[in-house]
């Protein structure tokens, strides 16, 4: 057996990506299948990632989104996974593969990555927004990963747009999800991210302004999250932070909205797109799995 591997795994609402690497967090590539949502399916799609690796690796670290307890390995709820509920996934694991297993909640792993080797190594204070299918959060604050009173901390897709009808679907997660920028573009146009920031560098006219405003759904959700909490930095992940013109956008309308709101304590963070990229998940499960196993601590 290969001393030190680890395999870390991403379980999206999408797609679950994985990665082989040892405790550097070195990733020579990204894999991924398609996200079967089904409970069973699920299962069987873990067990397609993890089987033929079992002779080369020590653990396994999973990111997974919706509530978890990271002490007991249970994930209570499962945000875009319906159907999965208070699943004690690390001991389903463990007696299966007969291998330590430790999860954490999506949005904290992408957190973790970036404080531990990036863009938020710089600060005590900083904060990670993932844009999936919806929005993951996590928060650093004076240095340590906040959980929250209830291990919620960070899930800012729950975050409301419309108060006076809380049954809506003007939530953070739901309108600034990927897929909300591509509706931007136009209903009925069959267009994935990749086409549609291939328009925007052609200057096409209506995907600049889509990004525009998908951008400042963005910005917004920063303002909400930064009135709070006052941070130095956030970290923007997800496939499509990778697009320059994304973060651009993003900074240009914080700094307006700003403008707007001077006479209020609103202080501008700084915005970075994340150094791991759609890798942060998997590199953030690593983390948090070698300090579960003291193996590094943090």
């Amino acid at each position: 057996m290969c001393s030190e591997r680890y395999l870390a795994i991403d379980v999206g609402g999408t797609a679950i990506k994985y990665v082989l690497t040892d405790r550097t967090a070195k990733i020579n590539k990204i894999n991924e299948i398609k996200t079967n949502r089904n409970k069973k399916e699920l299962f069987n799609s873990l067990d397609e990632i993890i089987a033929p690796n079992m002779d080369d690796i020590n653990g396994i670290a999973l990111s997974f989104p919706g509530k978890i307890d990271a002490e007991k390995g249970i994930v209570h709820t499962a945000g875009a996974l319906n159907g999965i509920s208070n699943l004690p996934i690390k001991s389903i694991l463990e007696e299966k593969y007969s291998k330590p297993v430790w999860i954490e909640n999506d949005g904290k792993c992408g957190v973790l990555a970036e404080f531990w080797k990036g863009n938020l190594s710089d600060v005590k204070n900083g904060v990670f927004i993932g844009i999936g299918t919806e929005i993951a959060g996590g928060i650093i604050l004076e240095g340590k990963l906040y959980r929250g009173s209830f291990g919620s901390s960070g899930e800012f897709s729950s975050m409301m747009n419309c108060l006076k009808n809380p049954d809506n679907e003007m939530r953070f997660g739901k309108i600034g999800g990927h897929k909300n920028m591509i509706s931007y573009y136009g209903s009925g146009k069959c267009i994935d991210s990749y086409e549609f920031f291939d328009k925007y560098q052609n200057r096409d006219e209506t995907a600049q302004k889509a990004l525009k405003e998908y951008s400042r759904i963005i910005a917004a959700g920063i303002i909400n999250i930064q009135s709070v909490l006052d941070v130095e930095k956030f970290c923007i992940g997800g496939g499509i932070s990778a697009q320059d013109a994304l973060i651009d956008e993003i900074r240009k309308s914080l700094q307006e909205f700003i403008a707007i709101k001077s006479s209020e304590a609103i202080n501008e963070p700084a915005i970075e797109k994340c150094h791991f990229g759609n890798g942060a998940g998997c590199v953030g499960a690593l983390y948090n799995f070698l300090i579960m196993e003291k193996l590094i601590w943090d």
